[in-house]
């Protein structure tokens, strides 16, 4: 099976829109509707379709350091996939291919990540690729930082 990152397009915006959460996971993330919708009016934010092989399978965007924000810091704002397709390895290669595309800007100096304290499942992901947990942020999310070289 081969994961590939692509853009989001006109072509395959209504699937990505389509693609579900297993019923637990619902409340851990904004919809991906929601999700296009900002990164619309954000040019900082983007947005990438997952792919297996040629089947539409996840969602996930990103921001951009913006000016007069913290130098080299980017965030992983959504990261989801169906929940058909769930199990099979396929967000621990698009997260480390998304990992790669961020790091690939040169300035980057660390990536942050949020979810509800309570998911653990999320904690432990995170934390096989080095995420490491700082506090709770003003949302009552934990925040999560992988450092990189700059």
């Amino acid at each position: 099976m081969n994961i590939t990152l692509r853009a989001v397009t006109r072509d395959n915006f209504e699937d990505i829109t389509d693609l579900e959460l297993l019923p637990h996971q619902e409340d851990y993330l904004a919809s991906n509707s929601y999700s296009i919708a900002q990164a619309s009016f954000y040019p900082h934010l983007q947005t990438r379709a997952v792919y297996a092989d040629e089947t539409l399978v996840g969602f996930m965007m990103y921001a951009v350091p913006v000016d007069g924000g913290e130098p080299g810091a980017y965030g992983i704002w959504r990261f989801m996939v169906d929940a058909k397709h769930q199990g099979r390895g396929i967000g621990r290669q698009a997260l480390a291919q998304l990992i790669d595309e961020i790091r690939a800007d040169g300035d980057v100096r660390q990536i942050t990540i949020s979810y509800l304290p309570d998911n653990a499942a999320a904690q432990r992901f995170y934390a096989s690729f080095g995420f490491v947990e700082r506090g709770i942020d003003d949302s009552d999310e934990m925040v999560a930082v992988l450092t990189c070289a700059a």
